[in-house]
């Protein structure tokens, strides 16, 4: 499925949309450093597609550490919304599909992130103003993979999980695609990019 046939997109927001990887690692370090810990960068590479509470609790359990996980995931949540508007850069070749369809098939963003947290990369990004629907962890309750974001994103645009198409960067973030029964793409892979920027 293209973006040309799908009823609707929905659209992963870090890592697809944004690019926002480093704005996380450093926030998830500077939330640590104020109990003294340290994240590799490689371990967090390969747990990026976990929502904050995920992540942090396996890196707590992982490390054995004595450390106040509420107040790691609120002191991240924090740290990152005061710099994503300054730091969140647009993934230009998703991004521009997404300005290319605003208007002409309904479009949401469907994150694992919290609302107050996508928002304000979205804004950072300059992209705002595109969606018709913005679905996270904090509404749908279950993070991916599990398919509540991606079903609830379907049921406010008002298109059957089918018809839609996801774009998504993670390995939690295809599966729950999967599992909602909708198609995806895997914009981690860059011959999927080159079909993107035809469209």
């Amino acid at each position: 499925m293209t973006a040309l046939d799908a009823k609707a997109l929905i659209f992963d927001c870090d890592g697809t949309l944004a690019l926002t990887a480093n704005l996380h690692f450093d926030a998830f370090n500077a939330a640590l450093a104020r109990q003294g810990a340290w994240m590799d960068r490689a371990w967090y590479e390969d747990r990026k597609g976990l929502d904050r509470n995920d992540l942090i609790a396996a890196f707590v359990a992982q490390h054995d550490a004595e450390l106040d996980c509420p107040r790691i995931v609120a002191d991240s949540r924090a740290i990152t919304v005061e710099r994503a508007e300054l730091t969140a850069v647009e993934n230009p070749p998703v991004a521009a599909l997404a300005r290319r369809l605003k208007g002409k098939v309904p479009i949401a963003v469907g994150s694992n992130a919290e609302t107050d947290v996508v928002r304000a990369i979205l804004r950072g990004a300059g992209l705002d103003t595109l969606f018709d629907v913005v679905v996270t962890v904090v509404e749908a309750l279950q993070p991916k993979p599990d398919p509540a974001i991606f079903l609830l994103a379907a049921e406010r645009l008002a298109v059957p999980p089918g018809d839609c198409l996801v774009l998504e960067d993670s390995e939690q973030g295809v599966q729950a695609a999967i599992s909602a029964g909708m198609n995806v793409l895997d914009v981690r892979l860059s011959d999927v990019l080159a079909r993107i920027e035809t469209w």
